[in-house]
């Protein structure tokens, strides 16, 4: 059995979903966040992120992993959420999890096999994604957290 996380951040959480993959059946696990405690002061925030989401991947053996990271080509930089990427890059880089990448648009519609251009239709539950019943009642982030873990299973 395959397991992988998608992970993507926002300045105020970092959305995360669970995908477990057996031969050819696909579960969508889980699908949760973190939410940034704004009592604490931002070294504090990067370490409540880091020290819950390593509780979460060690709790469900992942061992594959995508952060879906901001567009270089972005016309503003979002500092708080550049910091949350960064804790959970290096996260990763310092877990049990086996293998992973950090990708854009581009990156993670190649290894989901669509076109890049298809990419946001989805991700803004124009389309359906696989057929997901839920899909509709997501947001944003928690489709390309799925998108993304889907697209490390691929790995």
């Amino acid at each position: 059995m395959k397991i992988s996380i998608g992970l993507r951040a926002n300045p105020n959480q970092v959305c995360y979903s669970i995908i477990k993959k057996q031969e050819d059946s696909l579960e969508v696990f889980l699908v949760d966040k973190i939410i940034v405690p704004k009592s604490l002061e931002i070294p504090e925030q990067l370490k409540f992120i880091r020290s819950t989401l390593l509780d979460i991947i060690n709790e469900n053996n992942v061992s594959l992993a995508c952060i879906r990271i901001s567009e270089s080509s972005a016309r503003k930089v979002n500092i708080p959420r550049t910091y949350l990427e960064g804790v959970v890059q290096e996260l990763i880089a310092s877990s049990t999890i086996i293998k992973y990448y950090v990708g854009q648009i581009s990156n993670i519609s190649a290894k989901l096999g669509i076109e890049r251009s298809e990419f946001k239709p989805y991700a803004e539950g124009r389309n359906d994604f696989m057929d997901l019943e839920i899909w509709s009642e997501l947001n944003l982030e928690e489709r390309e957290s799925i998108m993304a873990a889907v697209s490390a299973l691929n790995l």
